[in-house]
C-alpha cells in the first residue's frame, strides 16, 4: 500500500507542477493537507530533486520575475513573500541583488495615477500610501512621488 500512496503524491506534486512552479515548502504544504505519510512526502521530494523539477532559486527568480510584470512590489513585499514561501534568506538575497526597486516604484505608480482623483496634495499623499503599502522604502518613494508631481 506505501507504494500505492507513494506514487500517488508523486503524481499530485506533478500536478502541481505542472500548473506552476512551486517551492518546496509549497509542495510539502500541499501533500500534508492531503493527509499523506511524512516518508510518502519524503519520497516525492527525493524523486522531484533528481528529476530536477523542484528548485527553489528558480522559483524565487520566476516568482520576482512575475510580479514585476503583473503587480510590481518592493523589495521589503517581495522578500516578505518569498519568505512564507520558504525559500531562504541567502537564496532571497541573492534574487534580489539586482532589483531595480526604482524602475519598479515608477512603473507601479504610473499605472496608479490615473485612478487618482483629487487635488495635488491629496493625490500624492494617496499615492504615497499605494506605494508604501506595495513594499518600497520611503526613499524610492519619495524620490518617485518627485519625479511624478514635479510638474
Amino acid at each position: 500500500m506505501t507504494e500505492n500512496t507513494d506514487k500517488k503524491a508523486f503524481d499530485l506534486a506533478i500536478l502541481y507542477l505542472g500548473n506552476r512552479e512551486h517551492s518546496r515548502k509549497e509542495i510539502i504544504a500541499k501533500l500534508e493537507r492531503r493527509k499523506f505519510s511524512p516518508e510518502a512526502v519524503e519520497k516525492t521530494l527525493e524523486r522531484l530533486d533528481e528529476l530536477g523539477l523542484l528548485d527553489d532559486r528558480s522559483f524565487a527568480v520566476n516568482y520576482v520575475g512575475s510580479r514585476s510584470r503583473k503587480k510590481p512590489s518592493g523589495r521589503y513585499k517581495l522578500h516578505y513573500e518569498l519568505l512564507q514561501k520558504g525559500i531562504s534568506e541567502e537564496i532571497i538575497e541573492e534574487v534580489l541583488s539586482d532589483y531595480d526597486s526604482n524602475a519598479h516604484c515608477l512603473d507601479a505608480a504610473v499605472k496608479k495615477l490615473p485612478f487618482l482623483k483629487g487635488d495635488g496634495r491629496y493625490r500624492r499623499k494617496k499615492m504615497y500610501t499605494f506605494l508604501i503599502n506595495r513594499g518600497f522604502d520611503g526613499r524610492t518613494v519619495g524620490e518617485t512621488l518627485d519625479q511624478l508631481f514635479e510638474a
